[in-house]
């Protein structure tokens, strides 16, 4: 949850004493938000700050959404954002937007949201033409506009949310336009609805049967972006695999077996490895970069002075 309007109470308290004191009062509010208790769902908190008091309570998952069409429709508007799809939000205000924007991104957490998003979508912006052409179909993107011209421009949109004051109550209806997924199963709305929808993607194994997968998440950026995560995280996990077994083997003695010509050729590789730990913050034990570094120098040293000079330079970038 991005929790927009406990924030903008915060900058608003914060930001005219900085512009007064600069960084000795974030130091004072960093010392304050060090001390606040931790946040638990239904508990009321009392947080001070700066010499002001905010109390704030986190609602639970056993809390009444309320009444209104959009908290009605919050499990398709998961779906929408789950997938990827074009979702334009025209609202009164540029807060407004913005607020419903950013509470759209945040609802598919943990998943990161990848396509694009616009909190506050003008007229000006480059991409202006793109989005508001007919001759081909709307991008992934959601936007946050208040311009009333969208409203014409944007009405091939698949997926319009207008908020905002309403002329008749049982206008809130027609006040969204959703076009419904067919071949989506709805799912049942809990707080760990993402989480329990991403599960069955991690045993996906090429000897089991597949799961029954929604065709359309799996070409949504939104998937792609959790695969290359998921592959990143697994690359690192087996190079760190790697970099203990080789720390764990007898290098000189298997060098000796070799020509120097391969053997500087280890050294590099090793030492390329080793930068690739460090850049890359590889998940290894403890020690292991150390010990690495200490195999890589006992190579060295076995090899004539002439070659031991030039990989003892740094290398350049």
């Amino acid at each position: 949850m991005p929790y927009v309007t406990f924030f903008h109470s915060l900058l608003k308290i914060m930001a005219p004493e900085y512009f007064e004191k600069q960084e000795p009062c974030l130091e004072a509010a960093c010392n304050d938000i060090d001390r606040w208790p931790t946040p638990h769902p239904g508990r009321i908190l009392t947080l001070p700050i700066m010499g002001v008091v905010i109390k704030v309570r986190i609602p639970t998952s056993y809390d009444k959404p309320g009444t209104s069409q959009l908290v009605q429709s919050a499990q398709m508007l998961w779906e929408l954002v789950l997938l990827g799809e074009a979702l334009v939000v025209m609202a009164p205000s540029p807060a407004e937007s913005s607020d419903t924007v950013l509470a759209l991104v945040s609802c598919i957490s943990p998943l990161r949201y990848c396509s694009d998003f616009r909190p506050y979508f003008t007229i000006h912006d480059s991409e202006f033409k793109e989005y508001t052409t007919r001759t081909q179909a709307p991008p992934s993107v959601i936007l946050g506009v208040t311009n009333p011209f969208f409203a014409k421009t944007l009405q091939h949109w698949p997926h319009i949310i207008r908020i905002g004051d309403m002329k008749q109550a049982g206008e809130m209806a027609k006040q969204m336009k959703v076009k419904k997924l067919k071949n989506l199963k709805t799912l049942d709305s809990k707080p760990e609805l993402t989480q329990s929808f991403i599960i069955p993607l991690k045993s996906i194994s090429p000897w089991k049967s597949p799961p029954q997968l929604r065709p359309h998440f799996l070409k949504s950026p939104n998937f792609d972006g959790w695969f290359r995560n998921r592959r990143r995280e697994m690359t690192h996990k087996l190079e760190a695999l790697h970099l203990e077994a080789l720390c764990e083997e007898d290098l000189q003695q298997r060098v000796q077996m070799h020509s120097e010509v391969e053997t500087v050729d280890l050294v590099l590789k090793l030492k390329d490895k080793l930068s690739q730990a460090e850049r890359d913050h590889l998940p290894v034990r403890l020690g292991t970069l150390s010990k690495l570094r200490a195999h890589i120098e006992a190579v060295i040293l076995a090899l004539p002075e002439d070659l031991q000079g030039i990989l003892h330079k740094p290398s350049t970038p």
